[in-house]
């Protein structure tokens, strides 16, 4: 398996990672290793996906009433958690 060694200073990283704060600008080893995943049919059949079988299994507990706000709730939250970090890379 062919992969990647390297040491370099993470604030390199951080516009593509969130680092624990014990690991910012500090040396850090990189490690870079293929992932390796094995098709369905060739795993045994204890492991194969279920996805079909277990989609809309929880829709007996959805809450009808919260669906509009639903709607957006994802854009909202990545919009939150970006000004949080940037208020939080502000104030140090």
């Amino acid at each position: 398996m062919e992969a990647i060694r390297t040491t370099m200073n993470s604030a390199r990283l951080m516009p593509i990672i969130d680092l624990p704060v014990a690991l910012r600008d500090r040396e850090v080893e990189v490690i870079v290793l293929p992932y390796q995943t094995i098709p369905d049919a060739e795993k045994p059949d204890n492991e194969k996906s279920n996805v079909g079988s277990i989609m809309g299994i929880l829709k007996e507990y959805a809450n009808p009433a919260l669906r509009e706000l639903e709607k957006g709730a994802w854009e909202q939250a990545a919009v939150e958690k970006y000004l949080a970090k940037k208020n939080n890379n502000d104030n140090s």
